[in-house]
C-alpha cells in the first residue's frame, strides 16, 4: 500500500471464493472479483489462521442456515517482514453471529544453522567474476577426476562466499547509500550548476541502476520466480513472494507419539531422530514373488543393454546443457550458470 507496514482486519462482508461459504444463496460474483482485485493490486496477503473454517453464521434454522468466511486479516509485505509468524485465531461463536478473532503478533524466530550456498546470478554481471573463477579453477589439484572436480567446487564456493561479502555485501544497503548520495548531489546542483557534480550525478545514477538490477535478480532468484529482465521492475512483487514463503515455514512439529517441537533446533533434531529410528528399524523383508512373466516386453534387448550402460561424456554434456540457466540440477546448488563458468 505504501512505505509503512499496514494490515486490515475485521468483517469484510464478502468472500473470496465459493469454497468460503456453505448454504444460503450464491454470493455476488462481481463483489468477489472486486475484492480479490483490491487484494492483488495492494500486494496483500492473508494472515495464517486457526480455528473454524467459517467465521459467520446467519443463525437461521434448517435449510435456511448459511455459513461464510467474512472475517479475515490482510497484511502487506512490510508488515509480514516485521511479524512473519503472526497469525489469527477464530474462537467459537457465542451470542454474536461472528466468531471472535484474536490476532497474535510474533516477532521473527531466531535463525538456525548456517545458510546453504546459493549461486547468485547477479555475480555474472560483475567484471571481476570470470577472473575469480578462472583463478580458482586453474589451481593444481592432485587426485582422480571426480576428486579434482569436488575439490575445485569446494574451493570455488569458499572463494565466492568471501568475494560476495567483500564486493556486494548487502545490495539493499548499497542501494540506500547511492540513493542518499544522489539526493545530496541534486541538492548541490539546485544551489548552482557545476560540471564535476553533474558528471558525478550521472555516474552515481548509472551505478544505482546496476545495483537495482542486481537486487531484482537476487530477489527473483530467492522467490524462485521466472522473470524476464526486459520487463518492469517487480521489487514489490518479489518481496511479497519472499514474505509469503517465510509465512509458510514450519514453526511446530508434532510426532505420532504426541511429542511437540516448537523451536527450529528442536524441529531439526526431532526430524533427524525420527528418520534415524525409521531407517535403523529391523523390519523383516517379505519375499516378493517373481512377477516378471506377467510383464510384457516393451523394448528389444539391444535397447535394454544401451539403457543399462554407462552414459558417454557427450550424453552427460547434453543432459547438463538442457538444464535451464536459472535452475539447479539437485542439492548441489549448481545451475547452468556454474557450468558455463567452469
Amino acid at each position: 500500500m505504501g512505505g509503512e507496514p499496514c494490515f486490515f482486519a475485521g468483517d469484510f462482508n464478502v468472500i473470496r471464493s465459493d469454497i468460503e461459504r456453505c448454504g444460503g444463496r450464491p454470493r455476488n460474483r462481481v463483489a468477489i472479483d472486486e475484492f480479490n482485485k483490491w487484494i492483488h493490486q495492494g500486494g496483500l496477503l492473508e494472515m495464517n489462521s486457526q480455528g473454524g473454517k467459517f467465521t459467520w453464521c446467519n443463525g437461521q434454522q434448517g435449510l435456511s442456515r448459511a455459513w461464510a468466511k467474512l472475517d479475515r486479516v490482510l497484511l502487506d509485505a512490510n508488515f509480514l517482514s516485521l511479524f512473519p509468524t503472526a497469525h489469527c485465531l477464530y474462537l467459537p461463536r457465542t451470542t454474536s453471529d461472528h466468531c471472535p478473532m484474536v490476532i497474535e503478533f510474533l516477532s521473527d524466530p531466531f535463525s538456525y544453522g548456517s545458510p546453504p550456498f546459493r549461486f547468485q546470478q547477479m555475480w555474472v554481471e560483475h567484471p571481476d567474476f570470470m577472473t575469480l573463477v578462472q583463478t580458482i579453477w586453474s589451481e593444481s589439484v592432485i587426485g582422480s577426476g571426480l576428486f579434482k572436480l569436488a575439490t575445485k567446487l569446494k574451493k570455488l564456493k569458499v572463494a565466492l562466499r568471501v568475494w560476495n561479502k567483500s564486493v556486494f555485501g548487502r545490495t539493499n544497503t548499497q542501494i540506500a547509500i547511492l540513493e542518499d548520495k544522489i539526493e545530496n548531489l541534486e541538492n548541490l546542483l539546485q544551489r548552482g550548476w557545476d560540471a564535476d557534480i553533474e558528471r558525478e550525478l550521472v555516474r552515481t545514477s548509472n551505478e544505482l541502476s546496476s545495483w537495482r538490477i542486481r537486487e531484482d535478480i537476487r530477489l527473483a532468484q530467492m522467490a524462485k520466480i521466472k522473470w524476464r529482465m526486459g520487463g518492469d521492475r517487480n521489487t514489490k512483487f518479489f518481496h511479497v513472494w519472499l514474505s509469503n514463503k517465510k509465512h509458510r515455514k514450519i514453526h511446530q512439529l508434532r510426532t505420532s507419539n504426541g511429542l511437540e517441537f516448537n523451536s527450529p533446533e528442536a524441529i531439526h533434531l526431532g526430524a533427524v531422530d525420527y528418520f534415524s529410528d525409521f531407517l535403523q528399524r529391523s523390519n523383516p523383508v517379505r519375499e516378493v514373488p517373481d512377477l516378471s512373466s506377467l510383464i510384457s516386453s516393451v523394448i528389444n534387448d539391444e535397447d535394454c543393454v544401451r539403457l543399462c550402460g554407462i552414459p558417454s561424456l557427450v550424453e552427460v554434456k547434453e543432459a547438463l546443457s538442457t538444464i535451464p540457466i536459472n535452475s539447479s540440477p539437485g542439492n548441489g546448488s549448481l545451475s547452468e550458470e556454474d557450468v558455463t563458468w567452469w
